[in-house]
């Protein structure tokens, strides 16, 4: 074939450009699990303030409980109080005042209670206003990179399209048979259908070369293919950039 180190050198730089296609695509398949990435912490930092919620709303609930144990407390106090002056067995009278001393003695232990759960949720209210701005801080953070990775994905699809494009039509300049023979090649050989020679061996697979593959590649009279993995071979030394 005529001109075929011309066709060699040109199919070269159709790789270059296929390559960076390549790496284009490889790097916006890891955007979309960046967006999920940062959408799944948005969820747990949501997560996380409903639970410090939830906490808060169980404090306040025990308070209640808390307040209508002392009500009943007091209550017994009041009634017992009141018994007494009705009483006129000694016994029944002690057992009374007994009762009043244990209902007093609950009483101070449920107001002792009270102020602790009332101090838990004053430090409660503190601490979740604080998280709560720090998660509404850090949800618009993740909220702002979500919303510039998916302008890099439209960009980049964009850039895609356009370098196709521009690769599709510098493929015109290129003999039908060699690049059909590149593509074929290309397809199951990770986008690299064309292998340069690098010393005596294959830059697609790192083989050591026969020495008449090599001879023949540098002479450029024909396509010579890789004894291992099938690449068009291109001698470097010949490409001009």
């Amino acid at each position: 074939m005529e001109n075929l180190k011309d066709m060699l050198i040109l199919l070269y730089q159709l790789q270059q450009k296929d390559l960076k296609i390549f790496e284009f695509k490889e790097n916006l398949k890891v955007l979309p699990e960046t967006i999920i990435k940062k959408e799944k912490q948005i969820t747990e930092i949501k997560a996380n303030f409903e639970n410090k919620k939830a906490e808060y709303v169980r404090l306040n609930s025990l308070k209640k409980e808390k307040e209508a144990l002392l009500a009943a407390k007091e209550a017994a106090i009041a009634k017992h109080t009141a018994d007494l002056n009705t009483i006129k067995v000694n016994d029944v009278y002690k057992n009374c005042l007994l009762e009043i001393e244990k209902a007093k003695a609950d009483k101070s232990v449920v107001e002792d209670e009270i102020l602790q759960l009332m101090e838990d949720i004053d430090k409660e209210v503190v601490n979740l206003k604080k998280y709560e701005e720090d998660s509404k801080a850090k949800e618009a953070e993740l909220n702002k990179e979500i919303a510039d990775t998916r302008k890099i994905v439209e960009k980049s699809k964009e850039n895609i399209i356009l370098m196709q494009e521009e690769r599709d039509t510098f493929a015109k300049n290129i003999d039908k048979n060699v690049l059909s023979q590149y593509e074929r090649i290309r397809e199951g050989r990770n986008g690299q259908g064309l292998a340069t020679i690098e010393g005596d061996s294959c830059s697609g697979c790192n083989m050591v070369l026969r020495p008449q593959l090599i001879v023949q590649a540098t002479k450029c009279k024909e396509l010579v293919y890789c004894d291992n993995c099938s690449r068009i071979l291109f001698n470097k030394k010949d490409i001009q950039e």
